[in-house]
Order: C-alpha cells, then structure tokens, then sequence
C-alpha cells in the first residue's frame, strides 16, 4: 500500500486568513465612512432645517458690523426776540480706509475715456480740493499697521464732501458731526458759555447748565457689509434716528448786551481798569436783559482765551458794595421807624463810635446840616452809621440777608457765589458799623442789582432769571418756572427810598447818570477792592439805579473794577450807567416821565 505522498512539489493546505482580514478591514471602513455621512448628514440638516435661522441671523450679524452713531443736532440758544445767538451746524470728517484707497482710483477723462490715477493721483486731488498738505493727505491714505480707518480731513462743510465724492476715490467715505458756532463772536460769549471740541456737551456758561436740555438723544444705523467693508446694495440695515435737542430761550435782549457790552469795553480801556461788569434787569420779572462783561471770551476760540474770562464774573467775582448798599441801611431804619427822610442831622467830617472805632466821609468837609434824605444824597459814612447804628446788630444783619445779601441768586449759570455776610455775632467793634456804608460785606454784581429792583419793585424781591424756556424741536413751549417774590420792606418804604434816590442824581454824587426827560434813581459808589493776599488794593467803582423813576422798568448796575483814571462811581460807573440806560429806555418804547419829582430837601 503506497504511504503518503511526500513530494517536494506538494504544498500543504492552509486558510485564506489574509483574505479575511482585508475583509474585516473593509467592512470597518465603510462602517467609519458611513458613521461619518450620518453624522454629516444629521449636522446638515440640523443646519438646513433646525438651526437655519439662527445660522442665518450669526451670520447677518457678522456681515453688519459695528453701530454706526447718529448725532443728534443740539439745540439753539435764542435771545428774548428769537434771534440766534448759538447753534450747530453740520460737518463732515473725511475717512479714508487706507487698504482700499492706497491703490488710487479711476475717472473718466473729458473724452468719456477711462483714466487710472493711481495713489499719486488720488493724494493731489483730494490736497488740492481740501487744501491740505499733499505728505499729510498720503499718509493718511497709506496708514500701515492693517488699519482700515484714518482721518483725512475735520470738520468740512456737506458742499465740500459733496465735491470730494465727486472725485469717486475708492475708500473714502465720510462720518456727519456737528459743529458750534455763535454768530455773535463775543457777544454775550461770558453768558454763554462753550462746548467741547465736538461741539456735543456744554463746558460752560447756558451751554453746560442747560445741556440735558439741549443735547437731544442720538441714534444709530448699521448697514449690511461686504468682506472688504463696502455696503451692500439693497442689504439689511437697521436705524434709529436721533432726537434733535431743545432750544432755549433766553431772557436777553441781543442789542442791549451788545451796547452794554460795547460801553463796558469802552469804560474799561478808558479807565484802565481790571474788568467791567453790566447788568441789566427787568424790574417786575426778573428777567436779566443784559448780562455784559469785559474782558469777555469768544466762544468760537475759547481755547485760546484767557481761563479769567471764561466764566461770568457778575456772579463769579465778589466786591465789597460801598455805597451802593447804603440803600439797604436806609430801607431798614425807615421800615423799623427809628428815622424819616427829613429828619435832621449835624454831619461831621469824622465821627468817633460809643466804642471809639473812627470813622470819616469820603472828602473833607465842615459841619453840615442835612437830612437824612441828604445823607443819602451826598453819600456820607458818618451821617449814615449814626443813623444804622439805631438799628441792633440783628435789625442790620437781617436786612442784608432779606435784600439777598449772603446767599445765591439761583441764576441759571455756573459758578455763582453767594458772597459774604458773616454772623452779627461774629462782627468784630468796627465791622459792625462799616457793612452800614458796604465794607465788610461782599456780593456780586446780580445780588447788587436786585437790592435795586426790589425798591423799583415796591419793595418785593423777584429772583433774577437768565432763561426764560426752552422749545421743543416740533416747536412747544415750555416756559421756566418762576420762584415767587418776597416782600423785603413795605410799599411806602420803598417809595421814600427810591424818591431819596431821585435826589442822589438830581442834586447829589449821581449828577453824571442823569437822562433828559426821565426820572433817573441810583446811587454812587466807591469802595476799597480787598486784596486775594490780604488788606486792600485799588477801588470798586459802581453806579446802580433805575428809570423811569415814576414808573420803573429798568435796572442798570455798573461795575468798575479797580480803575487807575479816575476812582470814584460817579466819575467812571454812572456815565456807562447813562448810556446803558439811554439806549434801553428808547429801544423798549418806554415813555418819558410825565410828572417832576418832588424831591425831599437834602439840607436844613
């Protein structure tokens, strides 16, 4: 029986295992593979189909890009009578996105023939027609460091954008502002005030206490945008558009501030004198018609003014008053009855006080006879302490602070001091007789004013006001609300002051502040001007009055502020009083006093 074949050409039988592992592999593959379009199928129809418009809306986010502001136009400051006296006007700022304007642009020539200019093209055109240096222009156009925005230009009027456009350079584009300027120059610029360089929040004066008022709301606007930051035709956009600020109106009149102003100047280089305030009220209202200074600022440059001159040194700055508040001594020994206008006195040149404090009249003189109407008159120290010294301390403190003296106004500008009226129980031996004759006592030139009015006004304190209301931009009204007056001193009080004051112009120290056909009351007054180092230097110079007397309309207060040609109230302050006064009389319309004054005799 044959044994096995065991020939070397015979090979054994094995599995294919090789062959099954291939197939396994393949098999794992095309699993993976089709895991994979699973998976890409489920994402895809989540995208298509669930998250679709969230996709969408991501995606329309990203194309539109930052808010692009929409600035609200501020409000105008008008005069009493409508006219302008602040308003902002529309600007452009040239932008240029330097990763699309460095490559130039193309226009057609005059034969309708398309010509490339290039940078260098680009940077002439735009230099010449905005008249900026050719290198500058360049480098705004060329901003390296990937930046997609450069400045080439501020504050350009929309004619002079609509001819740069024209030019159709690619990148360029503009961004709106709004500019402020006062058509005045100076004109009331202390009243007011400025705004900053963008000319969106007031700095100072009305613009900054009225700048809720006047601001507005801005709006925005974004735009749908392609990759390379230029707006798609007929895109998304989303706008809301801004809210034009209020205007306000005023209590000034824009002729009298411009006299007032014009003569305050005049005075101040006349006499040499460090500033001039003028104040004109309306008396029965309050209303400030005038609030005029020199220096003053511009406040189309107020950036190069003087920082002294930029706010309103007629509530700002304190003086002692002088004379001028002898007034309010007489009011209140009339009003408490220790004296009567023609109540008689010996006057002396010098007096000496229970406590031996000396005092002295302003020149030398014998023993005079007047009555106390005459010591008004002839505005003597002497004759009026020992008249206030009738009053107890309290009696003088307590008049001084219902005439308004130690507390503010309430004005509608910043800064305002309410000067200095110390405690009676913190006067010393002397000060307590010399706030009787305006030393030791200091205001600013509203508060002297109003002590005027109030007599104008028989007697009742109306607090001035420099803003009369604001208007809406779809033109409602809004009048400012008006505090109540107070009664200061009774109607026959006030009408024995304000006729010794008639005798002032006519026969005494006010001669210089008298107007022909009106009755003219008012007092003179000069006074040391204290010193920030301490002690006194120089003079305060003022002359404060009204008219017409029998039927007063106007308060005019003139201040002179340390004058080195001549010192004296009635020299430097009453003529500016008279001028002032003059123009404000005939331009109101308000008639020439119909009956003489019966003035009281000033001697015995």
């Amino acid at each position: 029986m044959p044994g096995p074949d065991r020939s070397p050409h015979r090979t054994p039988h094995h599995p294919a295992r090789p062959l099954v592992r291939h197939e396994r592999r393949a098999r794992l593959i095309l699993a993976l593979v089709l895991a994979l379009l699973v998976v890409f199928a489920g994402r895809l129809v989540q995208v298509q189909a669930v998250d679709a418009e969230a996709v969408a809306q991501q995606a329309l986010a990203d194309r539109m890009g930052m808010e692009q502001p929409l600035l609200a136009q501020r409000g105008r400051i008008l005069d009493a009578s409508g006219q302008v006296l602040a308003a902002s006007v529309e600007r452009r700022d040239v932008i240029a996105d330097p990763q699309i304007a460095a490559e130039g642009y193309e226009r057609e020539d005059a034969d309708g023939e398309v010509v490339s200019e290039g940078l260098d093209g680009a940077v002439a055109d735009l230099a010449g027609l905005l008249g900026r240096d050719p290198a500058d222009v360049r480098a705004a156009l060329t901003r390296g460091g990937g930046s997609r925005w450069s400045v080439v230009a501020r504050d350009i009027t929309p004619e002079l954008w609509a001819q740069v456009k024209a030019l159709g350079v690619a990148g360029i584009t503009s961004e709106p502002r709004f500019s402020r300027t006062y058509p005045g120059g100076d004109l009331a610029g202390n009243v007011l005030g400025y705004t900053g360089g963008d000319g969106d929040a007031g700095l100072g004066g009305v613009e900054a206490v009225m700048d809720d008022e006047l601001a507005g709301t801005d709006g925005f606007q974004r735009v749908e945008r392609g990759r390379m930051g230029q707006a798609i035709p007929m895109g998304e956009s989303q706008r809301v558009e801004p809210v034009p600020g209020s205007d306000v109106r005023l209590t000034i009149d824009r002729d009298l501030q411009w006299t007032a102003q014009e003569r305050a100047t005049a005075m101040r280089e006349q006499a040499g004198a460090e500033w001039v305030s003028v104040v004109a009220l309306e008396v029965g209202t309050g209303h400030v018609l005038a609030l005029a200074e020199s220096p003053t600022v511009d406040p189309n440059d107020f950036a190069s003014a003087d920082p002294a001159a930029l706010g309103s040194r007629a509530v700002s700055d304190v003086f002692e008053p002088g004379s001028t508040s002898k007034v309010v001594t007489a009011a209140a020994a009339l009003e408490e009855g220790v004296v009567e206008p023609l109540d008689q006195f010996e006057v002396p040149y010098t007096w000496e006080a229970a406590n031996g404090q000396s005092f002295r009249d302003s020149h030398h003189h014998d023993l005079e006879r007047l009555t106390f109407a005459g010591i008004l008159g002839e505005s003597s120290n002497t004759g009026t302490v020992r008249v206030g010294e009738r009053l107890t301390r309290e009696q003088r403190h307590d008049y001084m602070r219902r005439f308004g003296f130690g507390e503010r106004t309430g004005i509608e500008l910043p800064g305002e001091t309410p000067g200095i009226l110390a405690a009676a129980d913190d006067w010393d031996g002397r000060q307590q007789y010399t706030v009787l004759f305006g030393q030791g006592v200091s205001v600013n030139a509203l508060q002297a004013a109003e002590v005027y009015a109030t007599i104008a006004n028989d007697g009742v304190r109306v607090p001035p006001r420099l803003v009369e209301g604001t208007v809406d931009p779809d033109g409602t009204e809004h009048p400012a609300d008006r505090p109540p007056g107070v009664r200061v001193v009774s109607p026959g009080t006030a009408q024995q002051v304000s006729t010794m004051l008639e005798g002032v112009v006519a026969e005494g120290t006010g001669d210089n502040a008298a107007i022909p056909g009106y009755r003219v009351a008012g007092k003179t007054g000069t006074a040391e001007a204290p010193d920030d180092r301490g002690g006194y230097t120089g003079y305060t110079s003022s002359f404060i009055g009204y008219a017409p007397a029998d039927d007063p309309q106007v308060v005019v207060a003139v201040i002179v502020q340390r004058p080195t040609n001549g010192f004296y109230g009635g020299q430097v302050a009453a003529p500016v009083f008279k001028d002032v006064m003059s123009y404000a009389l005939t331009a109101r319309g308000d008639l020439p006093s119909s009956e003489p004054a019966r003035l009281y005799p000033q001697t015995w």
